[in-house]
């Protein structure tokens, strides 16, 4: 049945009285303009050294902000936000007021919420103690652009690395950067007793290693990871063996 002129003009009236009321939808707007990359504050005294750092982190797409004291690297933080902080711990501290200065970058980063990564020679376990609840990664020297590659992945979603297609898996020393970086991690929650992280780093491990198919080395993070998650506990001298034997079964799916 068709509806009559009387009918139509009704309900176009009322339609007309809510018009105001109704939900307009914001017109599209599509931006062209690549993504910036993301900028990592790069805190390191030897010159050469922030020289080749910085280079490496062109190369991954990064933006590197080089200073070469604390002093700087706190007035960075506040001017220009960068998205991870490197800090390379060089040797000891001249002064006590440096090595306060040290500090107040490390609280600063913790406030604002910026990661944090020690670069550490050899030899540096006594000046990462200092600092060791404040950072969110190590890396040593001398460093790996696959390592490197591998602790910014946990914060930035990075492009692929120089010469790989977007679609194309992690070559090998990459994959197995990665889950050395999951590990390291998992061993410092450990000697912190970091239940936390110890699941957090556990759990990622293993999703790696399930991803390469290294099925012992998945068996034995998930084994850590329930232990720090108090369904299956195991003794301390337990724990470190099991690490040790995932550190041999990842060293062996590689080899």
């Amino acid at each position: 049945m068709n509806a009559s002129p009387n009918l139509i003009s009704y309900a176009y009236r009322q339609a007309e009285r809510f018009m105001h009321l109704a939900v307009r939808e914001p017109t599209a707007v599509y931006d062209a303009r690549p993504k910036a990359p993301a900028r990592i504050l790069v805190v390191a005294k030897d010159r050469q050294g922030r020289t080749v750092l910085a280079d490496q982190l062109k190369s991954l797409g990064l933006d590197p902000l080089p200073v070469a004291d604390s002093l700087a690297a706190l007035n960075a933080i506040d001017r220009e936000a960068p998205d991870v902080i490197l800090m390379a711990l060089e040797g000891p501290d001249a002064t006590v007021y440096q090595a306060l200065l040290r500090l107040a970058v490390a609280k600063l980063a913790k406030r604002t919420r910026i990661p944090l990564v020690a670069i550490m020679e050899q030899g540096g376990e006594n000046r990462r103690r200092a600092l060791d609840s404040w950072l969110d990664g190590v890396l040593h020297q001398p460093l790996r652009p696959e390592a490197l590659y591998a602790t910014l992945a946990r914060w930035l979603d990075l492009p692929p690395p120089a010469g790989q297609a977007p679609d194309e898996p992690l070559p090998p020393p990459w994959c197995r950067a990665c889950i050395d970086v999951d590990i390291q991690e998992y061993e410092r929650a450990l000697a912190r007793q970091d239940t936390l992280n110890m699941v957090h780093f556990a759990h990622r491990a293993k999703g790696a290693a399930l991803v390469l198919r290294a099925n012992q080395a998945a068996a034995l993070a998930d084994r850590l990871e329930l232990a720090a998650r108090g369904y299956a506990p195991l003794p301390p001298e337990e724990i470190q063996r099991t690490l040790a034997a995932l550190k041999v079964a990842i060293a062996r799916h590689f080899d």
